[in-house]
Parts: structure tokens; C-alpha cells; sequence
């Protein structure tokens, strides 16, 4: 089995866990003002995590000689960078302006938040993806 492959085995397990795991239970555990004190800390060190796997499939496939990955994996790695670094701080942004009162920002946070969980979700299903369709390449 090439490693390009087994990296994306692994994010799929990353987000899995995240997803079904990690984020419920901090809303079950911790307080509400709590939950986002720890979330804004893990999601940016998530997404940097998954942009850090996903570039080591994008050289590895590119080893494997294996450009269809390569250019995938390099998508999934970009598409983790923007939300580390460009929508997560613009939702924490609407986010604290929704908590002092501004009922405006409650839509711009309800739009970014869809957007990054459809991305989240668009990088899980490439990885299924590479994953289901590696015979064929």
C-alpha cells in the first residue's frame, strides 16, 4: 500500500474522531463560555494538523509518482490553511461581536461556520475518496 494513502487513512481518522468524539464532548463537559474558550484554541491547531498531514500526501504521492493524489492531497492541505488562518478568525470575529450584542454578525457567523464545516466535510470525503478510487490510479 503506498504511504500517500495510509496518511489519508489517518486524516479520515483525525476528523472522524474530532467530529463524533472531541467536539460533542466538550459541549456535554464544559460550559458554554468554556466550550469556545477551548475550541478557538484546538480548531486552528486542527486544521494546521491537517495541513501538515495532508502536504506530507501530497510529497509522498508525488514519490509515488502518483499526480492525481498529489494534486488532491496539495487541495486538502490548502483548503486546511484557509480555514486555520482566513475563516476561523473571521467566525471568532462575528463570533464575540454576536456576544456583545450585534444581531448582524449572528448571520456572518452562521454563513462562515456553514462554510467551514462544508469544507471539513469536502476534505473528509477527498480523503474517502483518494482512498475508494487508488486502484484506478
Amino acid at each position: 500500500m503506498q504511504l500517500s494513502l495510509l496518511i489519508h487513512a489517518a486524516n479520515i481518522g483525525f476528523m472522524i474522531m474530532f467530529s463524533a468524539v472531541v467536539a460533542p464532548a466538550v459541549f456535554k463537559v464544559l460550559s458554554q463560555k468554556a466550550a469556545g474558550a477551548y475550541l478557538r484554541v484546538l480548531f486552528p491547531r486542527m486544521f494546521i494538523f491537517g495541513c501538515i498531514t495532508s502536504s506530507l500526501a501530497t510529497v509522498t504521492a508525488f514519490f509515488e509518482n502518483n499526480l492525481t493524489v498529489a494534486a488532491i492531497s496539495c487541495g486538502i492541505a490548502i483548503g486546511f490553511l484557509v480555514n486555520a488562518f482566513i475563516i476561523t478568525p473571521q467566525i471568532n470575529k462575528y463570533r464575540d461581536a454576536m456576544i456583545d450584542g450585534d444581531q448582524s454578525a449572528k448571520t456572518m457567523f452562521g454563513r462562515l461556520h456553514l462554510v467551514s464545516v462544508a469544507m471539513f466535510l469536502a476534505q473528509l470525503l477527498a480523503s474517502f475518496y483518494v482512498i475508494t478510487k487508488a486502484t484506478i490510479f
